[in-house]
């Protein structure tokens, strides 16, 4: 465990509670199910114990959960709720250049929430290609596109989708896998719109579809307007994490760049709290109601 890693998860438990100082902080192992990782970790406060795990990071009174895979499994099984929750979710850097066909995607989820019969789910058929075009729509003036001849009309989502995939990707393969994509997602859709005998799987495959295909333009959007992730200089490793240190006494934090492959650091540059904070709504943060299973880190005093 390296100093920004404990320091990162150290800084994460003393947030949550200003009654209770973390003391020690052990990594006690990683798991990776299904693809992800889960680091997992062992904190001793100066009151209280808990699990920390990651990805999404949260932690577990060891009270409720005595042993780590309790807390692993519980971990498990919240992520899972939280992501059928989050299906309605973009990451905000996507959803940033699709949000009215993002929007519309959304209709299409409350309609399958109520969908029973086939033509409930042949609506969700229409809600999805209608997201669609309203992609093509948004994006058929962008600055990114350039000169255009012979633009396709408006309702032409397969047509400006091509042009999309055109301008931005520069790998063959990429753009051919972006059109095949936007082609089968759009048949995907006004099949379902069409189809008498449509079930729920049908309109949940093109509901999986028509996100991915939102999501990955936002990407590719968001990729061609913020430029390429930055890497190490020293090894070239995109694992560059940011590393914070508080600094009371000077009224702010040292920030800085650390590569997780190399250790190689950048220069570190001060900001102070009145400067981090100028436009933030502080008061309105402290004032509004707590959430989730990490806010009853030192309550268990006051109960």
């Amino acid at each position: 465990m390296s100093d920004a890693e404990e320091r990162g998860i150290r800084d994460y438990v003393n947030g949550q509670s200003q009654e209770d100082e973390v003391a020690l902080v052990q990594k006690v192992g990683a798991r990776r199910i299904l693809g992800r990782s889960h680091d997992l970790y062992d904190v001793h406060c100066k009151e209280s114990r808990w699990w920390v795990i990651t990805d999404p990071t949260n932690l577990y009174s060891q009270k409720d959960f005595p042993e780590i895979e309790q807390a692993l499994i519980f971990h498990l099984g919240l992520g899972l709720f939280l992501a059928e929750r989050s299906r309605a979710e973009l990451n905000e850097t996507e959803e940033e250049h699709v949000s009215p066909p993002w929007r519309r995607f959304r209709q299409a989820l409350e309609a399958m929430d109520s969908a029973s019969e086939s033509e409930d789910f042949q609506s969700v058929g229409i809600k999805c290609r209608d997201a669609l075009i309203a992609l093509a729509r948004l994006h058929a003036g962008s600055d990114w596109l350039g000169e255009i001849v012979d633009a396709p009309k408006a309702a032409d989502f397969k047509g400006w989708a091509n042009i999309f995939a055109e301008r931005l990707t520069s790998e063959s393969r990429v753009r051919s896998y972006v059109k095949t994509l936007a082609d089968k997602t759009w048949d995907l859709a006004v099949w379902l719109q069409h189809y008498s005998n449509a079930t729920p799987n049908d309109a949940d495959l093109v509901l999986n579809s028509t996100s991915h295909l939102i999501s990955t333009f936002g990407t590719l959007i968001h990729r061609r307007t913020a430029g390429e992730p930055e890497r190490c200089p020293r090894c070239e490793s995109y694992r560059l994490e940011e590393d914070i240190v508080t600094d009371m006494e000077k009224g702010g934090f040292f920030e800085s760049t650390v590569c997780a492959m190399c250790d190689w650091r950048s220069e570190s540059e001060f900001v102070s709290f009145a400067e981090h904070f100028k436009d933030a709504d502080i008061e309105g943060y402290l004032s509004g109601p707590t959430t989730g299973i990490s806010d009853r880190l030192g309550r268990e005093s006051k109960d």
